[in-house]
């Protein structure tokens, strides 16, 4: 069945600044065939008055653990310690004793008590092993039945925090429960069951149909090896979005071959490795140049690939194989070691590094980020800013995600969710970089908001040139993807409203129709 089709009669933001509008745009074999046709070919679809734009990229999330969530314990709404209880009860009474229950999302910035939960707040599970994921995926809280678990595992597991983690612990010393950065990833993980091949599989086809009704076309996604192996690479030719996979790389050394035998195409490539230098803002656990302002004695954590110091040689074998290098940096001396080592290893030709979320920046390394990537999520800002001037203090807040000053000095401003860190819909992501809103409605450093088509640009042309994708305009020769809106972004008043996705197209075919 050919995806030959004509988009006309309503405004087509193009992205291209060489011809930014137009009124008409075709699609042939998957590709923009032209610019204001003379004639239409194919299925004519008449926007109505409707807006179309390229298709919206995110250039950073986690597909495969996205699907999974869907089918999780949403804890994201929850205000403290009654409501994880309720919910707890409620998943309890459906699961069969035995199972696992695992919950995502939990929040104190959002808890009235503005504390993080214990293993005392997961008895509703009872006997079951229960994990409950904080909202960055960087801690969880586990109940009594884990404990025991890791307990009969080894004797001494609970003993000492792991290399680069954090168990915490009450003022008996005895775990509380609640697990940060490798504690959580080496200890409790692996105790977690893994979804099978066919689970996985089903879970990308439901995040790939999530995405497509927020307009997306095109990921930034990050993944395990043995998942895009099992999972995405056997449904190439049916995914409704593009993927762009930069692997997960928390070893060394190095196992480049899966990454560089690879067959890349326009729906499915692996095109770099990631390294984690830090934690996050919100669990304190982000490498900052002096310490918590609510955590006097606390500086984060370096972890990983930065506790072992051997990010320097990680990231010149990666760019020597032709991969681009990608560096999960919150912390504003994180952030610092990421500019420090791209430094180090550039070289004409080399692939680009990028460094993603840069929350968190001293204002003498953002004239470093000149011609670089940044690879941002505003719609963090509007949730870790209920909590940032807590965990800055007021002299520190300049740092805390400088948009604009970034853009001023020629950084590469590629926006993306880290979904399902939080949802995944650019419109939330745009209105929060525009008006400096948090999720509370409280005004957040508007000095450091950007405009509307900044953060278009950066959702799309921007998004695809981190990712080194042929899309992010609409020209002749780029794919046909295009995201339909139900008004034109650039009428918005984005305080009050916020356009809603009408039709999804990549490559000429329909992926999602309101």
């Amino acid at each position: 069945m050919s995806n030959d089709l004509t988009l006309v009669g309503g405004p087509i933001h193009t992205m291209d600044p060489d011809r930014p509008r137009a009124t008409s745009l075709s699609i042939r074999d998957g590709r923009v065939l032209a610019i204001d046709p003379p004639q239409p070919i194919g299925r004519v679809v008449d926007l109505a008055g409707r807006t179309a734009l390229p298709g919206l990229i995110d250039s950073h999330l986690h597909c495969a653990l996205g699907g999974e969530t869907l089918l999780q314990l949403d804890l994201s709404e929850a205000r403290g310690r009654a409501d994880v209880d309720r919910l707890l009860r409620e998943r309890a009474a459906t699961t069969p004793a035995g199972r696992w229950i695992i919950g995502r999302s939990w929040n104190e910035d959002g808890f009235e008590s503005r504390e993080a939960p214990d293993r005392t707040w997961l008895a509703a599970a009872g006997t079951r092993p229960c994990v409950l994921w904080r909202m960055d995926q960087h801690a969880c809280v586990v109940n009594d039945a884990v404990i025991a678990m890791l307990e009969a595992e080894s004797s001494t597991a609970l003993s000492t925090d792991p290399p680069g983690g954090r168990i915490v612990r009450d003022a008996h010393g005895r775990p509380t429960g609640l697990f940060q950065e490798a504690a959580a990833w080496r200890l409790i993980q692996p105790l977690v069951p893994s979804p099978s091949s066919d689970e996985r599989q089903s879970a990308v086809r439901a995040a790939h149909d999530h995405l497509a009704a927020f307009g997306i076309t095109a990921v930034g996604s990050m993944e395990y090896g043995k998942v895009v192996r099992d999972a995405i690479e056997p449904l190439r030719a049916s995914l409704a979005v593009r993927m762009r996979v930069t692997l997960l790389d928390r070893e060394w050394p190095l196992d480049l071959s899966y990454a560089t035998s690879f067959t890349n195409d326009d729906q499915l490539a692996v095109i770099g490795m990631k390294a984690f230098i830090d934690g996050t803002l919100g669990s304190r656990t982000a490498r900052m140049l002096e310490p918590y302002s609510d955590d006097p004695a606390n500086r984060g954590l370096l972890v990983e690939l930065a506790e072992r110091n051997v990010l320097v040689p990680w990231i010149r074998a990666v760019r020597a194989a032709g991969l681009s290098p990608s560096m999960h940096a919150i912390g504003d001396e994180a952030a610092r070691l990421a500019l420090d080592v791209i430094d180090g290893s550039d070289r004409a030709g080399a692939p680009p590094a990028r460094i993603e979320h840069a929350q968190t920046l001293h204002p003498s390394d953002i004239a470093r980020f000149a011609g670089r990537f940044a690879s941002m999520q505003p719609l963090h800002k509007a949730y870790d800013a209920r909590s940032a001037a807590s965990r800055l203090g007021p002299a520190r807040m300049d740092r805390f995600f400088p948009f604009r000053r970034l853009l001023d000095v020629g950084a590469r401003l590629a926006f993306g969710s880290d979904w399902p860190i939080v949802s995944p819909d650019p419109m939330r992501g745009i209105a929060a970089a525009v008006t400096g809103r948090d999720v509370d409605g409280v005004v957040c450093r508007a000095e450091d908001s950007i405009d509307v088509h900044q953060a278009l640009v950066a959702y799309t042309r921007t998004a695809a040139e981190c990712l080194g994708l042929n899309a992010g305009v609409l020209a002749a020769g780029r794919v046909g993807d295009v995201t339909v809106l139900d008004r034109d972004p650039y009428a918005c008043d984005w305080i009050d409203e916020r356009p809603r996705v009408r039709m999804t197209i990549m490559g000429g075919r329909v992926t999602y129709e309101a």
